[in-house]
């Protein structure tokens, strides 16, 4: 069976470039969302970057398997690209808690979540580093603690990933890697 991997956790644990190491860019279901590119981010590669009236038509068009809003920005799966892409093979995302679980809810065990978790004070750093500004910063540390609530919820699923990201990424793929061969043989 052909598995959608779904990266979530907080905004700064990694998910992107944990991501981006363990599977190829070809693979990658690209989301829509509102929020501005971030420096060196492309349309259609990182994102499809739209506006809020157009997200807003493809949701009354009942376009997305999933969409949500994260940080008041809007974010989105298009269905039709998840199904496109299952039938070729193995895909992955990068989703909030609820985004994943209405792919799961779609599309059933095929949907593989996988969370990341980070240390606040690791995340605070990434966040620095990436040049977030001081109030998205503390916003984003905000959520983090919703987001720790929300693993609670995901410990449900037989079939969850946790990968704690404190490492560096070379280290942190391998063993990303190792766990995602694991999990498909249990």
């Amino acid at each position: 069976m052909n598995r959608c991997y779904v990266f979530i956790g907080p905004s700064g644990s990694g998910k992107t470039s944990l991501a981006q190491a363990v599977f190829s860019h070809q693979q990658k279901i690209i989301t829509y969302t509102t929020r501005p590119p971030r420096i060196n981010e492309q349309d259609q590669i990182d994102y499809h970057f739209v506006s809020k009236e157009t997200f807003e038509q493809m949701i009354k068009r009942q376009e997305f398997a999933e969409w949500d809003e994260y940080a008041n920005h809007y974010y989105g799966s298009s269905k039709q690209e998840i199904l496109s892409f299952l039938a070729r093979g193995d895909c992955y995302t990068i989703l909030t808690a609820s985004g994943f679980w209405h792919l799961y809810e779609t599309f059933g065990d095929c949907i593989q979540p996988i969370f990341i978790t980070v240390s606040k004070k690791v995340l605070s750093e990434r966040l620095h580093l990436r040049g977030d500004a001081p109030d998205k910063i503390q916003q984003r540390l905000t959520l983090f603690e919703k987001d720790q609530r929300e693993l609670e919820k995901l410990k449900n699923v037989p079939t969850l990933i946790i990968f704690e990201n404190d490492q560096s990424l070379l280290i942190e793929a391998k063993n990303l890697k190792q766990a995602i061969r694991e999990a498909e043989h249990r």
